[in-house]
């Protein structure tokens, strides 16, 4: 699922699902039902969230444009529920392709590796211990050095050990590198989701992460993900301990895509019932499921925008 991107759910009525407001004045409802726009909110939903919806759903409104808002996590939704927003509890991770990443068994290169933005909430620096460590980043707004390289360790000199990408990966890289690494970090202490949280288990290696908010630890289990003290030693440390239970990467996998189904079904309740208030028929689950996310590029299948 891309930031930004707005994906077709339905035909009749219209709804789309989103992440990032940028194209979301592209839409138009030229039907003469009430069309649908639902949201995965970027970032944890909080009060500085509040102004800037109540005028996306204002400006929808006007189009008959129903926002709703599909909150990550039992918080954001109770919260986002009490003023007023019309919100469903459902965590954006359920999107993420189980195509794109699978278990590729490699010999392990890196103790460690972090999917993370060159921004400080990503708390990178709490990797300083880990020796062998993969960081998998990406800058924006873009900033290059003279050869048009990416600088992670001129952004945070802590990890200057750490191996990371200059440029921006495919997910066929990345892919490879989580493989070659025997588990994925996750060390925010606020943001959104974390798709990339999905990737690792999907991949089959476990998580050491720190307590966060934001949702991310929605499908997260503790037979395979250890939550730590955000601190350096107490990182490596999980690391450690992690890496020392040598996990099947099928186990891990195949209890993700169960979590994965439960989530996907209470989606497709939620859709059914929009369909049932404009007196719509929607197919069965399975048709929608392999419609949905059975391409082998997922949702990317049915993006609009």
């Amino acid at each position: 699922m891309l930031v930004n991107a707005v994906y077709q759910i339905s035909e009749q009525p219209l709804i789309w699902l989103s992440i990032g407001s940028k194209n979301w004045n592209k839409l138009e409802n030229k039907t003469n039902s009430k069309a649908y726009l639902l949201i995965h909110p970027m970032w944890y939903f909080s009060f500085s969230s509040v102004i800037p919806h109540l005028k996306y759903r204002a400006k929808l409104r006007k189009k008959n444009i129903i926002l709703i808002i599909l909150s990550n996590s039992r918080r954001e939704h109770i919260f986002s529920s009490l003023l007023g927003f019309k919100s469903v509890f459902l965590n954006q991770n359920m999107h993420v392709c189980e195509y794109q990443f699978t278990i590729e068994h490699r010999p392990k290169k890196y103790d460690a590796v972090y999917i993370a933005a060159a921004k400080k909430y990503k708390r990178i620096h709490l990797a300083a211990k880990i020796s062998s460590l993969f960081i998998i980043t990406y800058f924006w707004p873009i900033i290059t050095d003279e050869n048009g390289n990416w600088n992670l360790h001129e952004f945070e000199p802590r990890i200057k050990h750490a191996n990371y990408n200059k440029k921006r990966m495919d997910k066929a890289q990345i892919r490879t590198i989580i493989s070659e690494s025997k588990c994925g970090l996750a060390l925010s202490k606020k943001e959104g989701a974390m798709l990339a949280s999905m990737e690792y288990l999907l991949s089959g290696i476990p998580i050491v992460t720190t307590k966060s908010i934001g949702g991310r630890n929605h499908f997260f289990d503790n037979r395979y993900v250890k939550t730590v003290r955000a601190n350096p030693t107490a990182v490596k440390k999980g690391v450690d301990v992690i890496t020392s239970l040598n996990i099947e990467p099928e186990f891990i996998r195949n209890e993700t895509l169960k979590k994965i189904e439960k989530e996907r079904r209470k989606f497709y309740n939620f859709i059914k019932a929009l369909h049932a208030k404009g007196s719509f028929i929607i197919e069965p689950y399975n048709e929608f499921s392999k419609r949905i996310w059975g391409h082998c590029t997922g949702l990317e299948n049915n993006r609009i925008i």
